[in-house]
This record gives structure tokens, sequence and C-alpha cells, in this order.
């Protein structure tokens, strides 16, 4: 799970190689009405309208059975970057040995790696970035919603009743995901995650407070580190961990494809910095931690047709490209959560009206915080479009989140699968005056970022003049700046006399200080006219935080294939495996899952560590 987005194929879809939502939306419309349904089976596609195109549909056709089995279920299955990556055969002689290879040393593949090593055994992680940690340095916390660790006890912490009880969680939670989630999966995800999150926080280093449903680094609770980055310290701490204890880390380094002995995964062909291919032998079994697949428009496409509609930005990192799950797809693996996959507010349209053209940035800039916040949010039409906060009390799930899920299935909703964010020149000021968040409330991204007192090395990511962010994205068209409304509404495409219209209500709205419009109201906080010019505003929608369709597993996190039976020596952790999100999840209610983003990732790669052990 690292940050390069080059594909194994050589063919870059990160930010700066060309990823744009313009060949992203393009791509889907030149494939026509079957595309956008994404599901759509071989039997009721629309036949070739000629011979010629008959016979070109014919050499496009797949020569596997694998990826022919696969577009029979999934329509777009075999698109460029979507197809499964098939195995290859055991070499004469191997270059390395290993008893354990982790494909992706994110924060799954971290914990994986340091568990497995600290049992004596001899373990290679194999990352393509240049660190480890992937996409969970930048969470805020580490979650576990359901309890049942030691630090929850103690705090007699779980949900939906002390002491834990893992039956009346799997009623809940089942009831919130439509019935569709592998009770026995679910159910063993649970029990295992007392246990994981006791040997995760027992590790040296790991300066974590316990708070009930999440864990917060010491340095970031105290206030001396900012929240982005805010598992920095905790996965340098888990690095040690595996160093220490005898853990092979090789980074930048790619993996290729699986080496397979007939159905039994024995090894992968990894290529480092020198470009040279090795075979890797894995002697008790591969374990795929490599994160989803949000930056890879072929698969969004194919397994995620809602988000290939409603996203505006994809993610988390560059690094999503989704080569392990096309790794264990072309192992035969079947695949579980179609259409599953979380997302964050406030993410902004940079090709509709204007912009870089980019799918990916990063979700704490300024503009991107400043356009988190309550202000004049309309559809195409002119009709507000809803807003919920912790601070409301409304559509939050036990966990605790902000409200930002319910924000981003309802926007997404709207005509055209985005909405417009309206505000005037006194935003510096009027949005700190916003009350959006409780008081305990841990995830600051609505709050801009002044202190850089705080800021570790963010590599250039983001700062603390987040002032300059926002003039940063006006002078690349992503946020529009007007000396009028009419002004604005043509920069934004929208309907003159509709915006006008718009700010003219609105501001009556907020000139009797009562919302008294929408079933869940505007706190009195929020209503700040749109009155002094310039004017701002621009196009928001969603970001993929996280695909929850992945590769189908036991209850223990082996790769399952489509007839049921196990695919020998080859585990994966969440995301890389789907599931515990069940199917057509739009947006994830639940910030993913139970156990949030990080503890998702952290507490499934134990359990898949765990399990591999416990095979032997």
């Amino acid at each position: 799970m690292d940050t390069s987005a080059t594909t194994n194929h050589g063919e870059s879809n990160n930010a700066n190689g060309g990823f744009s939502r313009r060949t992203f939306v393009k791509g889907g419309l030149a494939a026509g009405v079957a595309a956008l349904g994404g599901m759509a089976l071989t039997g009721c596609a629309a036949a070739p309208a000629s011979s010629k195109q008959a016979a070109a549909a014919d050499a496009a056709a797949p020569t596997d059975e694998i990826t022919a089995r696969l577009v029979e279920r999934v329509h777009d299955a075999n698109l460029p970057d979507a197809a499964p990556i098939l195995p290859v055969e055991p070499p004469a002689s191997w270059d390395d040995e290993a008893d354990v290879v982790i494909v992706g040393v994110g924060g799954g593949g971290i914990v994986a790696t340091a568990f497995l090593a600290q049992q004596g055994l001899k373990v290679i992680g194999i990352e393509k970035e240049g660190q480890v940690g992937g996409a969970s340095r930048h969470a805020c916390t580490f979650a576990n919603v359901f309890g049942g660790s030691k630090d929850q006890n103690a705090l007699e912490f779980s949900v939906p009743t002390f002491p834990p009880d893992v039956k009346a969680f799997t009623r809940m939670y089942e009831e919130q995901n439509a019935y569709s989630i592998d009770e026995k999966f679910l159910m063993n995800q649970l029990l295992m995650s007392g246990p994981a999150c006791d040997w995760i926080m027992e590790q040296d280093g790991m300066n974590m407070e316990c708070f009930g449903p999440i864990w917060h680094d010491a340095d970031v609770h105290a206030g001396k580190q900012s929240v982005v980055l805010g598992m920095n310290n905790p996965t340098n701490a888990m690095e040690a961990v595996a160093l220490a204890a005898g853990a092979d880390i090789r980074l930048s380094t790619k993996c290729e494809k699986l080496v397979a002995d007939g159905g039994r995964v024995v090894g992968v062909v990894a290529k480092g910095p020198d470009g040279k291919e090795r075979y890797v032998k894995a002697e008790k079994g591969v374990i795929l931690c490599a994160g989803g697949f949000g930056m890879n428009r072929d698969l969004i496409r194919a397994y995620l047709p809602s988000a290939y509609e409603g996203t505006v930005q994809g993610g988390p990192m560059p690094s999503h490209t989704g080569e392990a799950f096309r790794m264990g797809l072309g192992m035969g693996a079947d695949f579980s959560g179609f259409d599953s996959w979380s997302c964050w507010e406030g993410a902004i349209d940079e090709e509709t009206a204007g912009g870089d053209g980019q799918f990916w940035h990063y979700f704490w800039h300024g503009e991107r915080q400043l356009f988190h916040n309550p202000w004049l949010i309309i559809d195409k039409r002119g009709n507000r479009q809803p807003y919920f906060a912790a601070t409301q009390e409304l559509f939050a799930n036990p966990g605790g989140q902000m409200g930002d899920l319910s924000n981003c299935a309802a926007w997404m909703s709207a005509v055209g699968h985005h909405v417009y964010s309206i505000c005037d020149s006194d935003f510096p000021t009027t949005v700190f005056e916003k009350n959006v968040l409780t008081d305990e409330g841990t995830d600051r991204n609505r709050i801009p970022i002044t202190d850089p007192s705080t800021l570790i090395d963010t590599k250039g990511l983001v700062s603390a003049d987040w002032l300059a962010e926002v003039d940063e994205a006006v002078e690349r068209g992503a946020v529009k700046k007007a000396d009028t409304i009419e002004e604005l509404a043509d920069m934004l495409l929208l309907d003159r006399d509709v915006l006008v219209r718009a700010v003219k209500e609105y501001n009556e709205l907020c000139e009797k200080g009562v919302d008294d419009e929408m079933s869940t109201p505007y706190d009195p906080s929020w209503l700040h006219p749109v009155v002094k010019p310039p004017f701002y505003g621009a196009i928001i929608g969603s970001q993929m935080a996280k695909t929850m369709c992945g590769l189908r597993t036991d209850e223990h996190l082996q790769v399952m294939r489509e007839d049921g039976s196990l695919i020998e020596g080859l585990y994966a952790n969440a995301t890389t495996a789907g599931g515990l999100s069940g199917e057509a999840n739009y947006g994830c209610f639940w910030n993913s899952t139970v156990f949030g983003g990080v503890g998702t990732s952290w507490i499934t790669g134990w359990i898949a560590a765990k399990s591999l052990l416990d095979a032997q």
C-alpha cells in the first residue's frame, strides 16, 4: 500500500501521470450505455450492430478461462487495467526464499510482517513505495467500534452493549448493511478483533491512548502533533518492531505476479529498484495486503459502477491501483462486496468546469477543508441540499462519524452526481464560526490547518497556510472566484437565474436566523449570507476513501474460489479482501467498516497472519 500509481505494465494512473477525470469520464462515454451499468451480464448485452463490430468483439474476447468466466459475470472485467493478472509457473531455481511473503507493507502489511517475524518465521515484505505505511500514515485514528480489547474492557466499552456480544452486534451491523455480509466471516473478524488490538497496542513504541471506540497517538491527543499524518508515529513504531524481529522489508519493489504450482500459490515475482525480476519462494504462503483500487478507473468501472458515476476524486492515495486484487482474480478467486465503497465529503470536481483535470488531490488541503463546511449548497436546479454534522446528533453510527458519509450519499444522489457550494469573501472568518464538530470530536478535517508547529513533514502535501492553498485552487480553476453572482454562475456552468434566486432565498433565510426549510435544519451558526464580493464556489462531491469490493475469503481470510474451495497458500487482508461492508453499499455508512479505515487494515492484517500461522 504505497503512493506510486504506476501499474505493473508501466502505465501511469497517478496525479502526475495524466489520470484525470476527463479521461475517466471520456472512457465511460465512449463505451456506451452498457458500460454505465458496469455490471451487465454478457447474456444481457446488446448484439453488435454490424459484422465488423462482431469481429472486433471476437478479437477482444478473453483467451483464458478465468477471464472469460469473469466477463460472464462482470461486463467490463477484461478492460486493460481490470483484467486478471495470471500467475506464472515456478522457476527451475528461486532467487530468494522465505516462509511468508507479504505483498504490500502498508498498515495491515507491516502488522502481518511484524507478527509473523516475532513468531520466528522468515518474512519478506514487498512494498512498491519508498516507505512502509501506505495510506495508514495519513489517518487520524485507529478504531474498533465493536470492542473486546483489554483497553476497551477496562473502559467498559462495547457496542451495542457491554460486555461485548458478537451476536447482538452482528444483528445490528447486518441490518445496516442490508444483511449482505457472510455471517460466519463477520463474526470471526469481530471475535478476533480484540486479540488483534491487544497485540498491536502492546508492541514497543505504540504510544496509543484508548477512548472507547478509538485510539489516538498520544502526541496527537495532547495537541503536540496535528491529526494530519496522525498515525505516523504508530506506523514507525510497528516498522521498528518488524525490523527488530528480523523481517526483510524490500522497499521500491513491486510484486509483478503470483507464482503457482497447480492450484497452490508458492511465491511471487518481484521487481526491485534495479529493474530485475526475482522469483521469491513463499514456503508457507503469501498474504496480499496491498489495499484497494480507488485509483484504477477500469476496476472502478467494472466492480464499482455507482462509484464510477458518483465520485469526483479517487483515493485514498495514488498507490491504490489494484494489482493485488487482479492477481488474486488471476488465481481464480471469487470477489465479494460488489459495488461497495466508502467516500469522503468535500472533494472538488477538477474537470467539469475547470481545474487541473486530475483525479486525486490530498484530502487535508486548504480548499478541501473550506468546502467540507455548510455554506449555501444547491443542486443544478437551485434546490438546497442537506448537510449533516455530529453536532446534530443525527445520521451518526455508533462509531460517531461526523455526518460526512451521509453528506456524500446525499450529494452523489443529486442531479449530475454532485452539488455546488457557495460562500462570500468573509469565509476566512466565518468558517471558524460554524459549529460542525463536537468538543470531543477527533477528526478535525472541517477545520482549516493554521498552526505550523504541529505539522510534521508532509513532503509538500499540505501546509498550515490554508488560505494560500485556496488561492492556488482558484488559480488552477478548481475554486471559482467572481465579482458577481451572475459571473459565478457562468463559471460553475449554472443557469444565472437559478443561482441568483438560490442566493436571494438563502440570504433571506440567514436574515431570519432559523432554517425552516430542510428536514434536518442548518444550525444557526452555519447561516452566513452570501453578500460580500468576491464570491466563491466549487462543484463538490465525494472522494473515494476505500474500495470495499475485493477478493472473497473465508472467515480466516484465506482466499476463496467461486466454487467455495480455498486457494492454498493465499491469504488477503481488507481492503484487498472484500465483503466486510456487504454488497452494493453506496458510500459505506460506517466509514468503510466497524473498524474504520486504519483498523480495518491493521486488524485484518493480524488476523490473516495469525490464520496462516495456525494453519501450518
